[in-house]
């Protein structure tokens, strides 16, 4: 895999000019699914680096949306209620890719999901 690829595609995902310090979430990524490829897979695949790179955005938008579950107001913190559409988007998005990759990655790595009054659960 690519990482100045990998580092240019999480930049356009991101809106980040200078992605030095996300390196460690950009080399995180390229150990999980370097993790679940297939013996055979071709590491030069371009997907791959969308893929990578989905996976570092995804990352880093859990990080974010932990930190902005609480709003600071004048009697305290309280509980936002909103969903953090941006980590919505990074989970669709991984999503995306990895059905893209599908032939790329084992089968035991899929996460199967299902819905339940409307929420999804992995």
């Amino acid at each position: 895999m690519d990482i100045q690829k990998i580092t240019e595609i999480f930049e356009l995902m991101t809106g980040e000019e200078n992605s030095t310090e996300y390196m460690k979430l950009i080399y995180l990524s390229m150990r999980e699914i370097d993790d679940i490829l297939r013996p055979n897979a071709d590491i030069s695949d371009l997907r791959l680096c969308f893929l990578c790179a989905a996976l570092a955005f995804y990352r880093l938008q859990q990080i974010l949306a932990a930190r902005e579950r609480a709003d600071v107001t004048y009697a305290g913190k309280v509980l936002k209620e909103s969903q953090n559409t941006a980590y919505e988007y990074a989970k669709q998005l991984l999503k995306d890719y990895l059905q893209m990759c599908r032939s790329l990655i084992t089968e035991d790595t899929f996460v199967f999901s299902s819905f339940s009054s409307g929420e999804e659960r992995l």
